[in-house]
């Protein structure tokens, strides 16, 4: 359901604004053209790849392909939209990465090359595999979707904080998840998402950063910790984001300025968001979120600004546009997923994410900027390197530009 904030319309200066469930992303046309590969969605636990082989299947086979389409006004809108990123301003930054997953050799200096590209006044990603040193780390140990990673992963991640709940964060139990929590704390690298949210000083600014995952890979347990599951992938009945809006509530309470929403959310290699996601987006930055920060697809995905209670910008297809309680006008910012940083992941889609670095200050988001990192495997020793420095290789130029054509250059750093 469409929270009863954004259906105002109202008199006055939003008297000529569409009623939002008329315009998209809620008005769209489904696309006809797809394979059977491009349909299948583990994210909206309507089946079960550990049992339901014939899906699965499929599923390798869209791990392998890509669903790289959208809806023709998708398409439409993000090509109106990348022009309209600002590149970064003034204001406290913060930099973020996407899935940071188990990988096999050295960690120690594996990201030292792309360390200075983290550049913000404090270092975000998603931790996607547990550590617990008193469990193996090879690959299938723990079964199959299953991962654990030495604690020298953490040695060699260049982050202050790490989101820890997200659909592996279970593959270890509820001792490897504490654990890994065991393991943050000594190196002093904060967390969200296990019990409680972090709510941060950053460069003066006092920034809750509220973490959620659309769910986990181990189905009908009952987790010893809150790892605030919320089912945003599912297509069968509305989300409910009542836990979100307490939750943003309480941080306001706490005297968090800035509202960051690390979301593990989206749809497993598909190069644009479902319209289902910019729906739930549309409805949090109206509950009071500034940025929302997405990852989980393993590919990069296109970004949008968000007009917040700004009369001169109806909603519809190039623009994102909402009314909240309070009338006081802010802009926000959408990065629906920023790839992986670190993965095992064959395709080159998924061996490139993005760093991103977002400027806010009191009138919310100021600027965004991007810079996109490879994983490159040399004989089994897998680093981290700026993908300017690999455009000697076709393979890796062409991704760049795909990148420059799929989220814009305009905000590239």
């Amino acid at each position: 359901m469409i929270p009863w904030l954004l259906l105002l319309a109202g008199c006055g200066p939003y008297a000529g604004w569409p009623e939002p469930d008329t315009v998209y992303p809620w008005a769209f046309t489904p696309q006809t053209d797809l394979q059977p590969y491009e349909e299948v969605r583990w994210e909206t636990e309507t089946w079960d790849p550990y049992t339901d082989t014939d899906m699965a299947a499929m599923y390798l086979v869209k791990a392998a392909r890509h669903r790289e389409g959208a809806p023709v006004e998708s398409l439409d809108h993000f090509e109106a939209m990348r022009p309209q990123i600002p590149p970064l301003g003034a204001g406290t930054r913060l930099s973020f990465v996407g899935d940071a997953m188990w990988l096999p050799g050295d960690y120690t200096t594996f990201a030292a090359d792309v360390a200075p590209l983290l550049d913000g006044d404090l270092r975000v990603g998603n931790l996607e595999t547990p550590v617990d040193p008193d469990l193996p780390t090879d690959v299938g140990s723990l079964g199959l979707y299953a991962f654990n990673s030495p604690p020298a992963l953490l040695d060699g991640l260049p982050l202050d904080l790490v989101q820890v709940n997200n659909n592996h964060s279970m593959d270890a139990g509820d001792a490897g998840l504490e654990s890994t929590l065991a393991q943050l704390d000594v190196r002093g690298i904060a967390h969200t998402g296990a019990d409680g949210h972090a709510i941060l000083d950053v460069g003066g600014r006092r920034v809750a950063f509220l973490s959620y995952t659309w769910g986990l890979n181990q189905r009908g347990i009952t987790p010893a910790h809150d790892l605030f599951v919320v089912p945003f992938g599912h297509l069968d009945a509305p989300v409910d984001l009542s836990r979100v809006a307490r939750d943003i509530a309480n941080a306001r309470s706490a005297g968090a300025r800035s509202i960051v929403l690390l979301l593990h959310w989206g749809y497993e290699y598909e190069y644009y968001p479902d319209p289902h996601f910019e729906q739930l987006a549309r409805q949090m930055v109206t509950l009071g979120a500034d940025l929302i920060v997405g990852e989980g697809p393993h590919v990069v995905q296109p970004a949008e600004i968000c007009h917040v209670d700004d009369p001169s910008v109806a909603p519809g297809v190039g623009t994102c546009s909402v009314r909240t309680a309070d009338g006081v006008p802010r802009t926000a910012a959408i990065l629906y997923s920023l790839g992986d940083f670190q993965s095992i992941v064959a395709t080159t889609a998924c061996q490139v994410g993005i760093v991103a670095t977002v400027s806010l200050d009191d009138h919310g988001v100021t600027g965004l900027g991007w810079m996109p990192v490879a994983n490159v495997d040399a004989g089994g020793h897998h680093a981290l390197e700026p993908l300017d420095a690999l455009l000697d290789d076709p393979e890796l130029a062409a991704e760049s530009d795909r990148l420059d054509a799929l989220i814009g250059a305009g905000w590239r750093r």
